[in-house]
């Protein structure tokens, strides 16, 4: 299926704007076969006293109210038929039913469930490009799933840039002491090392410019860029990406007076970066950057997309199919992915 056959057409308006007080949050339900729905609902309990936000779960109603039976929380679920009426529940979480799969199973991957996991990003897209919610919160969805269900993308990202048209986008991982920006996301290594290419290296430090000035409100961010190759190349001795494309797109970043540095050694740029000498790091391929980053906040780490019209973040794991439905999955990420989501919700998007 062809990606532009897949996508719905949506009016973006509204986009520049200071949000009202309190934020309404919407949260995804994500694979209703996943822990999702635990950790959304967990979250939501332990957040919910101690924030003036407003919550919105987007999914299947009665899979909401039976799981937070089965988990004995004290969450009360309002049913309502127009997002927006979330900012009126006081006491309790909004829930806009989406409708859900006819018989559930724990763990198990199927185009129903991957169907239903689509349509809650496109609607909780929707409410976020028109303005009705100030961000968006998703739950994990199964890759496998929303490929059998027709989805041609390989994730929330790449769908959620292609819903709202977001051109380029990138993703950050926010966790511990780092915040790292990928160069490419889920693509093979080979393909990975073909997207380092000057005018793509230049739109992610952009991209990482602007949203370490405009959300997280470093004037003059400190911006380390990786090596790709091992040593950084040790000057063209281990390969040549570093000389012909990394140095001069960070030499043009400085003469624009950015505090961008590198490319730097893979092996020893996380130590540093570690002890907090960078306010972000952008890294060349997926694993690079991931693997230091589950190594310091495996629990903790948030998945924020840069360059959509509107805040968007989620908990760093998957659907978790081997224990779904057991009522032990940690909460930890998705609090952090709603505590990140509440704090840029309140920064005007520019």
């Amino acid at each position: 299926m062809k990606s532009e056959a897949f996508l719905p057409k949506f009016k973006i308006k509204n986009l520049k704007f200071r949000i009202r007080q309190p934020p309404l949050i919407a949260v995804t339900m994500g694979d209703p076969a996943g822990i999702g729905a635990e950790v959304a609902l967990k979250a939501l309990a332990a957040i919910g006293p101690k924030t003036a936000s407003r919550f919105i779960l987007l999914g299947d109603y009665k899979h909401w109210i039976n799981l937070a039976r089965k988990l004995r929380l004290r969450l009360p679920l309002v049913w309502v038929n127009d997002a927006e009426l979330g900012r009126e529940i006081k006491k309790g979480v909004a829930v806009l039913d989406l409708g859900g799969v006819r018989k559930l199973q724990w763990g198990k991957i199927t185009a129903a469930n991957g169907a239903a996991a689509v349509r809650y990003v496109r609607e909780g897209a929707r409410l976020a490009l028109a303005g009705d919610v100030d961000a968006l919160v998703t739950a994990p969805i199964n890759k496998e799933a929303i490929h059998k269900a027709g989805c041609p993308f390989p994730g929330h990202t790449e769908l959620l840039a292609a819903l709202s048209g977001a051109k380029p986008f990138a993703m950050m991982m926010v966790g511990g002491p780092f915040k790292i920006v990928l160069q490419s996301i889920h693509v093979p290594l080979q393909e990975a090392v073909s997207q380092v290419r000057p005018a793509l290296v230049r739109e992610r430090l952009e991209l990482t410019q602007k949203a370490l000035r405009d959300w997280f409100g470093v004037k003059n961010p400190r911006i380390a860029v990786a090596g790709l190759n091992p040593h950084a190349g040790e000057n063209g001795a281990f390969g040549k990406e570093e000389v012909k494309i990394l140095r001069p797109v960070v030499q043009q970043a400085q003469k624009k007076g950015w505090r961008v540095s590198g490319p730097h050694p893979p092996d020893t740029l996380f130590y540093w970066a570690s002890l907090k000498p960078y306010d972000a790091i952008l890294c060349m391929y997926h694993d690079q950057g991931l693997i230091p980053l589950k190594l310091k906040a495996f629990e903790e780490g948030v998945n924020l997309t840069l360059g959509l019209p509107f805040v968007r973040t989620s908990p760093d794991h998957g659907t978790a199919f081997d224990i779904a439905g057991k009522g032990i999955a940690s909460p930890s990420s998705m609090i952090a992915a709603i505590r990140l989501a509440e704090k840029l919700a309140s920064v005007r998007i520019r």
